[in-house]
């Protein structure tokens, strides 16, 4: 990378780590501290869980459009200080309302698709996959922080503190992209006018952007099913909920490590046409493990290391593969509509996968995942022969 795609780089992986930092630390409190807010009951916690990734859902798609229109950074301050406004109104309406309404908020600064479209914007394809891998080491450690540091936090200095945090993080972030990241021309772009609404949609729905939208949503959904059924499986093995953090944390280390060794050394092109496929066999690999054994703290640990390295490499390998859009056009919206793929995977995920533990066993539960995986993976190799056409 040359110093100016270094800069872009390290300026989004700080935005996200701060951004999700914030996010992250209220997950593993908001079931046990919500109960207790002002006209609190177990749904409305439970929506206000989910309401984060459902307004995401449905400002991903605008977002892009409007970052085509007017321009990446202008459109990712302005996600940034609605995320802002959301921080404000959790921390200071002291009831689940109010709390669902802050949420509703910071999802609503949708912003991952437009990020997402600016590295694109910025970054040399042949250093592309190194900036994901680098963003993706930032989400993964954002994460960990906050599972650590975050009932700590709650627990000296209260609730809404996690909020006032997360407030001043979107702000350092504001900064960050204000005055850190670089202004490219791209940003800003003008439709071509002989395109028809019609022609934009067979483009922004070609075989590579689909697949990529695909991959996303099953990857996520999968995901969201194996965290509602795991953290039991592992507790029944004999690892208690509190020591849980650090299995993660040593398989989501090894699993970037193994991601970056493959990435700077891989140089076998028919491994790369197919790296899409190969992860999904090996989720499929990772499910049948689970499948064939009873609480079993190595095997549970084997496959999850498994999955997180194909979870890590189709991180990287998916957005990369929407690089094959050759527009300069239309890059936030299918950024976006990726995006949008992404957290409707996760609201599936958690909603059929809190249906189907309500009725069914965790045997069934994996089966149903081994066939779900069966399906993506034949939609997979579909999407990639001359069959479907662009």
């Amino acid at each position: 990378m040359n110093l100016l795609e270094l800069q872009v780089t390290l300026s989004f992986c700080m935005v996200f780590l701060l951004r999700m930092l914030g996010m992250f630390m209220i997950v593993p409190v908001l079931s046990k501290y919500g109960i207790l807010l002002d006209g609190s009951n177990k749904f409305l916690v439970g929506l206000s869980m989910g309401v984060y990734g459902i307004s995401q859902v449905f400002f991903q798609i605008p977002f892009g459009i409007l970052s085509d229109k007017f321009g990446r950074k202008k459109i990712i301050i302005f996600g940034l200080f609605i995320f802002f406004i959301g921080n404000l109104i959790s921390a200071n309406f002291h009831s689940i309302w109010g709390l669902i309404i802050g949420r509703f908020l910071q999802g609503s600064g949708a912003i991952s698709g437009v990020c997402m479209a600016c590295l694109s914007d910025l970054i040399d394809q042949k250093n592309y996959v190194k900036a994901i891998a680098a963003i993706g080491v930032s989400f993964a450690l954002s994460f960990l922080i906050a599972m650590v540091i975050g009932p700590i936090i709650i627990q000296y200095f209260g609730f809404f503190s996690t909020f006032w945090l997360s407030s001043y993080f979107s702000v350092i972030c504001m900064i960050i992209v204000l005055f850190v990241l670089p202004f490219s021309q791209k940003n800003i772009v003008e439709p071509n006018k002989n395109h028809s609404n019609i022609k934009i949609l067979k483009f922004v729905f070609n075989k590579f952007s689909f697949k990529s939208y695909l991959g996303i949503f099953c990857l996520h959904f999968l995901l969201i099913i194996n965290f509602i059924v795991i953290p039991n499986q592992l507790e029944l093995s004999g690892c208690l909920l509190n020591d849980h953090w650090k299995i993660y944390l040593c398989i989501i280390l090894i699993s970037f490590a193994m991601l970056f060794l493959f990435i700077f050394y891989c140089k076998i092109n028919t491994i790369l046409e197919h790296i899409i496929e190969i992860c999904i066999f090996f989720i499929l690999i990772s499910e049948i493990i689970f499948l064939s054994i009873k609480n079993n703290i190595f095997f549970l640990i084997l496959g999850l290391q498994i999955f997180f390295i194909a979870f890590n490499c189709l991180e990287v390998f998916l957005p990369e593969n929407l690089r094959k859009q050759k527009s300069k056009y239309y890059k936030g919206s299918i950024m976006s509509i990726y995006s949008t793929s992404q957290f409707l995977g996760i609201a599936c995920g958690g909603v059929i996968g809190g249906w189907l533990y309500s009725f069914l066993s965790v045997q069934q539960i994996f089966l149903f995942e081994i066939f779900f995986i069966y399906i993506w993976f034949l939609c997979s190799l579909f999407l990639s022969n001359k069959f479907f056409t662009k």
